[in-house]
């Protein structure tokens, strides 16, 4: 496509799924095309196009927050997806500009205190906000507008991120949104050190590592105090798009993307750090949850720098030089991952060996040398080993994903010599009692075959040159690199000589593969009297006959005569029939890789065998049965066989020589044998014949064309070409192609004369000669089935000679086309032509006698199958084998032209295995000679399968069809199936037949005298099958009949017909539209179509003009046919005769034939109403839900059609930034309802901002707002529209009704049969009551009044309880719109019971009026609610000297509820009212406290709001706090937050004065410092935790004396939740200096017991370990030597703890500090203790126990050294084990610790010891041993 159209096409796109009213199917398909189109980056760039974002965010918005009134919440929900994608990829076209207005949009929705629909606010905010660098290069971040500038605006992201540090979700999409910027702006944005500190800080918690993350379960009263919104609302997801951010692969592209330098505090520092930090958790011994992020960060590390590096060694890569990866960078990059992946390379998981495998395969592929060296010598140890299978598996699997590159010797010339070694070790994996590593073994020779390597042995002449040798690895020291800098020098002479010394293996490798491979077929066990398809046998089976094939074509001649000589023995040996399949796969690769060599050796012995064996009667016995049993038969199905798969797939030429032996066996399987198995083979011998003397078909070769092949330069030194593939446009690269010469077409026509008219004829004349009036015997079933046998592989053959009926071809250039072009190599060309296109046919020209010859027989052949079929249903209805074969027939009369259906899908999916398995490069031009072979033959099956989709319908192609539909619906199933999945196959090559025979299969749902449930079986599987579906769906001439004739065949019992009845109707809903009214075009579409079109003449315009007359004729008729089947549902719905099933699936219908477009029908309306209290609980819920869409799309119709109504003018856009100023400033709006509860008018008489966000954060350019109420009692919906006006008052007379409430009230209260825990507040019934009351306002509420009111008074029946709540709570929703004179009424009646119900709450119904007011109170204005929040604030306040705990908890539970609603908006007002909460710190009953505690909490963090007044002011000054913008974490909170803490600390304390332990568990102390924790623990839970991360750290001494409170579990419980979370959370960098610092002055305060010592070291060590990356190198510093100190502790216990938390210390700390550690602790073992006799005492005692306490010290010291490095061995460890061995006899407990430490470093490093003892010198290795083996009792 020519890049003008491109950008043209894409804006044509663009302007019609954003500014245009289309269907869905449509609407998808646009957006995927545009998508597919925008993808291609090279194809387009920034500079080329530009979209406006703002009509894909507004389609993107309604489809995040849909309306009760749209249609289909299904459809919504893939709709939403679609956009989604499309967002992703049309972001990089936004303008730079749009950054600030999409800030505009979405800053005011953040409102960070609670989750209520903040999830969807940030993935919109990381979805539109442009991150692509501007047009022609100009730098964005030169001091510029907000529009152009990332830096400007980058604080600001920082900012948002630091409210909610490792918060689920947020942190993964606002690292998606800086790491995207990173990438795009590569060369024009430089992070800050703080920034990348930021993110590495984030992303080690992304890991879920046990250090980082707390198994300690929260309290219920924290854990169930918030409530998601979301659900009442038809939100998806519960509030959050389904978009799913790849954490792993974010932090893994961030890492790789901000790498620029080495210097100190940068990405690469922090990584190698990094990597020291997780190492011990990939180890194989440390699985756990982790492990598959790990794993997968680890692949996606490797992955995004090879291709950030071949972007940059790119030609047209743009990014600056000084931006690009240095390859010194890249090497320190590669050993870090290496390590970790080395690691991984025998882990327990599948998965995590799977991505180590590839992370080391990416890594080869940029540094070979430093991954190949080190991983040899592992593989080839691991390979050997015989114990250990589980590193052998992984070794083999390792060596299949490497074999490409490791054989490629222009990357790695180093691995050319280790291809012929590994061939020969990896042999034995080919074994038949272990499939999987056979299969590995498989694959590592396959790859390597498919990447060039050629099995011939070279000359090695003289002796190896060069003077330094080469082992099997250069360097075994993984951990030190002395080539990191720089890749050694390469004696490219001796390599050579090593490689060809090494091909004198092949010619024994071939010989002993061959013979391994006879032996696994031989063994393989049979499938053959199994029904399974597939088993792991047969998947060796066929991995083993392509293995075989690619290694015969890589094959020198010279190996030929023994190859020939092996297979022919092989092929030969008869065993079983069951062992036939197996050699067929065998001998196939023979064949085709060695084509003459096959057919000399074996045709000649396989004619003479099946004239032999027919000759003596055998396969003449009639049988129809398709597995033969007969083992006389053996013989003859053996050869047989091995004949088809010589003919299979062959050049035609090599055919021609043995032409009359072929006809003589063809003619002897197929006219004289009489057992089916064997006229079948003999059937698949025409057809592979026919086949490979006729088709058109690229040739299997060689890894490199034949003209190289036979080069001597390339047979000299064929390893040279090894992985080197040339580009599919150079001329050494030719496929060759076999095209039919006269000779094969004059032996396919003989075929033809000789056994395929005769077949013909012969089934023409039994079919007039069959007689009707007897069965026919065996023998002439059998012969009736031989001949359709012989006539369906003839036509299978055939359909390679001329094109199927249609268009005449175009004759363009094959070859051409099958693999050139710019297309994808992972998709053939799609044509999507309205004509047929040239496929290699024999014959195209219509006019030549042998074209009109074929295609006579092929007509022949299409009319006795029609004939024959028309006979079988008429007369041999029960002759079930013979129909099956007549339905086979058939379809492949119509489907088959060269290529059918199934057949095209089977290679589809096998082409994209390929591409999985064996990836050689992104250029999609340079592929293995094998791979473009497919491509090859996959783009000619594709011009094959298009050619027949595009077959003219004609009259015998309608008989046929109308036949097997009858057969569909036969009594036999197996026929069913038959004829089924054939009609489904013609269906979808020609749809225009299916649209006849929907009739015949809607009569069959009929309830008749005929109606048969087999019948009605079939009948529903086509239906149900999809493209029957689509044709229904789509064309309402269809539709309807069959709605209604689903929803009608309620006369039948079957439960299959039931199950299939339902699912059926299921699949129509899920993608079921209705009738969509059709909207021009808008002008910018219009004009760029024009545009596009060129020239409008008169014509052009008519054209239009009657296509759109075309598309409303349509819309008309499909609005009046759906009218129709509405009223035809109902009237389903009313008869009393209906089932509920189907009355539940006519409701399934009419919920979605409800749209806007139409106006609801008032019979509809009338009869949903009325089942609101029918006795099904089915109809009742139905009817619930599809009342409220029906009455919303009402309201919606009347706003739009209506233009006085009154609702329309109590919503309005209120401008923030205009006027005087004053309206909603932050401080204004803050107390603006404790005002209105004042009393004060003007802030009554504000209008609402129901926003619960808005102004929170940034304040608005503009909000939507409500005016208040108009005084009276007029109504919101003074106006219908007019075409509702039925269906309004027939819902008004059935709710109006005597008696319709009361008969809802006892239905709706009437107990879930769920237990009563389950029976929860129903949202769908609270929507319904919201819909009714805002339609019908105050008469509806008079009406219903005493049902409402005997319902809430009624506390014994906690339905009656459920159902007057979800009344209520619609109630107050629904009243948004009324007027103040209802609203009074309202709340005059609504008070007294509420203060009635609230003081008789109950354990069981508190929940239920909970969520109702939540319900109500969800994002609306606090001041709509002045009356009720008065009677919960002041008439119901809090008295915690009350005796009812549970009224308490009730009182305390509201006013939780409040806040979690309103937040700020409300905390002033409750503050106001003075709740005595602080009274409730030691509330003897648990239930209060714990509310009590949550609700100080979430009162505090309340009083926390921004309130920036624009946006722009917002994000400069959030600028000023530097890189990172604002630390919102650090907020010590409002004077009344902080006074009310200092009060709760105060009377803890003062209790604990008082404090007597042997009451422990009713203390004043006790209850209050649970009360405190659960305050403090509060904040991890919501996503504010700023208060609790500034005032934790004061309260540690409390919370660590806590700790030690044992008998009381719960306190204890609590205690040490707080310390883990304190330890574990992420901190921002200045919060985290004070959490450190405040944590060492506890350990360094001396009155502290040892007992505290010993609780908080561990969470010292914890906290350094989770903010590693935001802790200064200072205080890093100081925790290790404070750590240290308490090595020598006099406490033992703390001696202990202290080494355990110092390893974990020493496992971060760099090269520096461990050396002076070693120093430091070495020095204390230099002062030997004296000698004191056993039972004696020192001279010195003091001075003896302060010399052991020294020596303990350096001892636990070095311990730690040893005990950091589990897995590897420094350089200094040798000498650090010789010494503590040298205090081996040592008195306790310095003995102990030394005798720990070895059995740790044993069980540690025995894996690996037979490397790691290489690091030891002889006379450590003696020590060592010493200490390390255990004594013998007899030594």
């Amino acid at each position: 496509m020519p890049q003008k159209l491109r950008i043209h096409f894409c804006r044509i796109l663009y302007e019609l799924v954003t500014k245009n009213t289309i269907d869905l199917p449509l609407f998808i398909a646009c957006c995927g095309s545009l998508g597919r189109i925008l993808r291609r980056e090279e194809k387009l760039t920034i500079a080329d196009l530009e979209f406006d974002w703002r009509p894909l965010y507004d389609l993107t918005w309604n489809a995040v927050s849909p309306k009760i009134w749209q249609d289909n919440p299904i459809q919504n929900r893939t709709k939403l997806k679609t956009i989604i994608d499309l967002v992703s990829e049309a972001n990089r076209f936004f303008p730079p500009s749009a950054a600030i207005d999409v800030f505009r949009e979405l800053l005011p929705s953040i409102q960070f205190n609670s989750l209520d629909w903040q999830p969807a606010a940030v993935q919109l905010l990381n979805l539109f906000v442009p991150t692509a660098c501007p047009p022609n290069g100009a730098t964005p971040i030169a001091n510029g507008p907000y529009s152009t500038d990332p830096k400007r605006w980058l604080p600001t992201i920082f900012s948002l991120w630091s409210f909610n540090l490792r918060t689920s979700g947020y942190d993964a999409y606002l690292m998606n949104l800086v790491t995207r910027l990173v990438t795009d702006q590569r060369g024009n944005l430089v992070l800050t050190s703080e920034q990348i500190r930021f993110v590495f800080a984030s992303g080690l918690h992304f890991f879920n590592l046990p250090v980082t993350r707390s198994s300690t379960s929260l309290p219920r009263s924290i854990s169930t105090a918030v409530t998601n919104t979301a659900q009442f609302y038809r939100m998806p997801s519960n509030g959050t798009l389904p978009l799913r951010e790849d954490r792993a692969l974010n932090f893994a592209k961030f890492i790789v993307y901000t790498m620029h330098d080495e210097t100190p505090g940068g990405t690469l520092d922090l990584f190698e750090q990094l990597v020291l930090m997780i190492e011990p958790f990939y180890h194989p011994s440390n699985n756990g949850s982790w492990s598959g992020i790990l794993a997968r960060f680890l692949r996606h590390l490797s992955k995004e720098l090879l291709e950030r590096s071949r972007d940059e060694a790119a030609d047209n890569c743009d990014v600056p030089e000084s931006a690009r990866l240095k390859r010194s960078i890249r090497r320190r990059f590669v050993v870090s991952v290496r390590t970790l992946a080395m690691l991984l390379l025998f882990s327990k998981g599948e998965d995590s060996v799977s991505m180590s495998h590839s992370t080391l395969k990416h890594l080869a592929e940029v540094e070979p040398d430093l991954i190949f060296r080190p991983l040899l010598d592992t593989l080839y140890t691991a390979i050997d080993s015989v114990t250990e299978t589980h590193r052998m598996l992984s070794a083999m699997r390792a060596l299949a994903k490497l074999a490409t590159t490791l054989s490629n010797f222009s990357h790695y010339p180093e691995g050319a010599q280790h291809v012929a070694p590994l061939l020969t070790l990896t042999l034995p994996g080919i074994d038949v009692n272990d499939p999987t590593k056979t299969y590995f073994a498989l694959s590592f020779v396959c790859n390597l075959c498919n990447n060039g390597v050629v099995f011939e042995e070279l000359l090695a002449s003289g002796y190896m040159p060069g003077s330094r040798p080469l082992s099997k690895s250069s360097s075994s020291d993984m951990d030190v690199d002395q080539d990191i800098d720089a890749p050694p020098d390469l004696d490219m002479e001796q390599i050579e000589w090593m490689t060809r010394a090494s091909t004198v293996q092949f010619e024994t490798w071939i010989d002993q593969y061959l013979r391994r491979v006879f032996a696994l077929m031989d063994n393989l066990s049979s499938s053959l009297d199994t029904n399974e398809s597939f088993s792991p046998d047969t998947n060796i089976e066929s991995m083993a006959a392509h293995t075989t094939e690619r290694v015969l074509l890589q094959c020198s001649e010279r190996y030929h005569p023994m190859i020939s000589r092996l297979m022919t023995g092989f092929a030969t040996r008869i065993t079983s029939l069951s062992a036939v399949g197996r050699m067929r796969s065998v001998v196939s690769a023979f064949a085709l890789a060695m084509p003459e060599q096959a057919l000399a050796n074996l045709l000649p012995i396989c004619c003479e065998k099946i004239a032999e064996e027919i000759e003596n009667g055998v396969g003449l016995v009639p049988s129809l049965s398709q597995v033969s049993r007969s083992h006389s038969e053996t013989t003859l199905i053996w050869f047989a066989s091995i004949l088809v798969v010589l003919t299979e797939g062959q050049n035609g030429t090599y055919l021609l020589r043995y032409k009359d032996q072929l006809i003589s066996a063809v003619e002897l399987l197929v006219c004289k044998c009489y057992s089916r198995q064997v006229y079948t083979i003999g059937c698949k011998l025409l057809h592979t014949t026919l086949m490979s003397l006729t088709r058109t078909t690229p040739l299997r070769g060689h890894s490199v064309s034949d003209k190289l092949w036979n080069e001597p330069k390339f047979r000299e030194n064929h390893f040279r070409y090894w992985g080197q593939h040339p580009h599919v446009g150079d001329s050494s690269f030719g496929i060759d192609w076999h095209i039919a010469n006269e000779q094969e077409i004059e032996f396919a026509l003989e075929l033809a004369h000789r056994v395929i008219e005769p077949r013909i004829g012969e089934l023409d004349s039994l079919v007039d000669t069959a007689p009707h009036s007897r069965e026919p015997n065996n023998k002439e079933n059998v012969y009736l089935n031989r001949l359709l046998v012989t006539l369906c592989y003839s036509l299978l053959a055939m359909g390679c000679l001329v094109p199927p009926p249609g268009n005449p071809v175009e004759l363009d250039d094959l070859s051409d086309d099958l693999i050139s072009g710019e297309d994808s190599i992972n998709m053939a060309p799609r044509y999507r032509l309205d004509r047929q296109v040239s496929a290699g046919y024999v014959f195209t020209d219509p006019e030549s006698a042998k074209y009109k010859e074929v295609l006579g027989i092929r007509e022949a052949i299409g009319r006795v199958a029609a004939k024959t079929l028309t006979h079988m249903a008429s007369n041999k209805e029960d002759n079930v084998e013979n129909i099956k074969s007549i339905v086979v027939l058939a379809q492949t009369v119509i489907c088959h032209h060269g290529v059918d259906r199934s057949a095209f899908t089977s290679f589809c999916r096998s082409w994209n295995y390929g591409l999985d398995a064996f990836s050689i490069d992104d250029n999609t031009s340079i592929m293995p000679r094998y791979i473009a072979y497919r491509r090859a033959r996959f783009t000619q099956l594709s011009r094959m399968f298009h050619n027949t989709r595009y077959m003219q319908v004609t009259e015998l192609f309608r008989d046929i069809t109308t036949q097997i539909a009858r057969f569909c619906l036969s009594a036999y199933e197996e026929v069913r199936d038959y004829s089924i999945s054939a009609l489904e196959n013609i269906m979808a090559i020609l749809p225009a037949v299916k649209y006849p025979l929907i009739p015949l299969f809607l009569d069959e749902l009929e309830d008749n005298e005929s109606s048969d449930p087999e019948k009605m079986i079939g009948a529903l599987r086509v239906l149900d099958s999809m493209p029957m579906r689509k044709a229904c769906l789509r064309d309402w001439n269809y539709f309807p009949k069959m709605v209604l004739a689903l929803c009608r065949a309620q006369h039948e019992d079957k439960p299959q017909v039931k199950r299939l009845i339902r699912g059926t109707a299921v699949n129509q809903v899920v993608h079921l539209a209705a009738p969509l009214a059709v909207k021009p075009l808008s002008e910018d579409t219009r004009n760029l179509t024009l545009e596009l079109y060129g020239t409008v003449d008169t014509e052009f315009e008519e054209a239009i003009a009657r296509d759109r007359t075309r598309c409303e004729q349509r819309y008309q008729f499909a609005k009046d046919e759906s009218a129709k089947l509405v009223n035809a549902l109902v009237g389903i719905l009313r008869d009393a005769g209906t089932t509920w099933r189907f009355a539940a699936i006519s409701g399934y219908y009419l919920d979605q034939l409800a749209t806007v477009n139409i106006p609801v029908e008032p019979q509809l309306m009338a009869t949903l109403a009325e089942n609101l209290t029918s006795d099904l609980v089915l109809f009742r819920e139905s009817a619930a839900i599809n009342l409220s869409l029906l009455i919303g799309k009402i309201k919606q119709r009347s706003k739009l059609n209506c233009p006085g109504i009154a609702v329309s003018q109590r919503r309005t856009m209120l401008d923030i930034d205009s006027g005087d100023g004053k309206r909603f400033s932050g401080q204004v709006h803050t107390d603006i309802c404790e005002r209105a509860l004042s009393g004060d008018g003007e802030a009554t008489a504000a209008p609402f901002l129901d926003s619960p966000a808005s102004g929170w954060f940034v304040w608005p350019q503009k909000a939507k707002v409500y005016v208040c109420p108009p005084p009276g009692n007029a109504e919101a919906f003074d106006h219908i529209d007019p075409e509702s006006q039925e269906a309004y008052k027939a819902l008004r007379g059935v709710l109006f009704t005597d008696g319709k409430w009361d008969d809802i009230a006892r239905l709706f209260s009437i107990e879930s049969m769920r237990s009563p825990d389950e029976d929860n507040f129903g949202v769908t019934r609270a929507m319904l009551f919201t819909q009714l009351f805002s339609l019908f306002e105050l008469p509806l509420l008079d009406k219903a009044w005493s049902a409402i009111e005997q319902l809430s008074r009624d506390h014994e029946h906690v339905g009656a309880q459920r159902a007057a709540s979800e009344i209520i709570g619609g109630l107050l929703r629904g009243s948004k719109h009324w007027a103040q004179g209802s609203l009074d009424r309202m709340w005059d009646l609504l008070i007294p019971l509420l203060d009635a119900v609230f003081s008789k709450l109950s354990s069981d119904t508190e929940r239920f009026w909970q969520t109702c007011m939540h319900y109500a109170f969800a994002r609306r204005d606090p001041r709509r609610y002045l009356p009720l929040i008065r009677l919960l604030l002041y008439t119901r306040q809090f008295d915690p000297h009350s005796e009812a705990p549970f009224a308490e908890q009730a009182k305390l539970e509201h006013l939780r509820m409040m806040v979690g609603s309103w937040d700020w908006r409300i905390v002033s007002a409750i503050v106001a009212s003075r709740p005595q909460l602080l009274d409730a710190l030691a509330h003897p009953y648990k239930q209060v406290r714990d509310v009590a505690g949550v609700l100080m909490y979430m009162l505090s963090v309340s009083e926390f709001s921004v309130s920036y007044p624009k946006v722009e002011v917002a994000i400069d000054d959030l600028a000023r706090y530097g890189p990172t913008g604002r630390d919102f974490s650090h907020w010590e909170g409002t004077q009344r937050t902080q006074s009310l803490i200092q009060n709760m600390l105060h009377k803890v304390e003062e209790w604990k004065a008082d404090h007597v332990p042997s009451i422990e568990g009713t203390s004043n102390y006790s209850r209050g410092s649970k009360t405190l924790l659960t305050f403090f623990i509060s904040g991890y839970y919501f996503s504010s935790r700023r208060l609790t991360i500034e005032h934790l750290p004061s309260i540690l001494p409390l919370v660590s004396v806590l700790q030690e409170q044992h008998d009381d579990e719960e306190l204890l419980h609590l205690a040490k939740t707080t310390m883990q979370f304190f330890s574990q959370i992420l901190y921002t960098a200045s919060m985290s200096e004070v959490a450190a610092t405040k944590t060492l002055a506890l350990l360094e305060d001396s009155s502290n017991t040892w007992h505290v010592v010993t609780k908080t070291l561990p969470l010292l060590c914890t906290l350094t370990f989770a903010n590693r990356f935001t802790l200064s190198r200072d205080i890093r510093t100081h925790i290790l030597e404070t750590t240290a100190s308490f090595l020598e502790h006099e406490q033992i216990e703390v001696r202990q703890v202290a080494l355990t938390s110092l390893t974990s210390l020493v496992k971060c700390a760099n090269s520096q500090v461990i050396a002076d550690a070693n120093t430091r602790f070495s020095a204390m073992l230099g002062s030997r203790l004296p000698r004191v006799r056993y039972g004696k005492t020192p001279k010195d005692p003091a001075a003896y126990n302060r010399l052991v306490l020294t020596r303990h010290a350096g001892v636990l010291g070095l311990s730690c050294l040893v005990l950091a490095f589990p897995y590897a061995i420094p350089e200094w460890l040798p000498k650090v084990l010789v010494l503590l061995a040298g205090c081996i006899d040592d008195p306790n407990p310095i003995q102990s610790t030394v005798q720990r430490t070895f059995a740790e470093f044993r069980r540690t490093h025995m894996d690996t010891w037979h490397e790691d003892r290489k690091k030891f010198t002889s006379n450590q290795l003696e020590i060592l041993t010493d200490m390390l083996v255990s004594p013998c009792y007899y030594a």
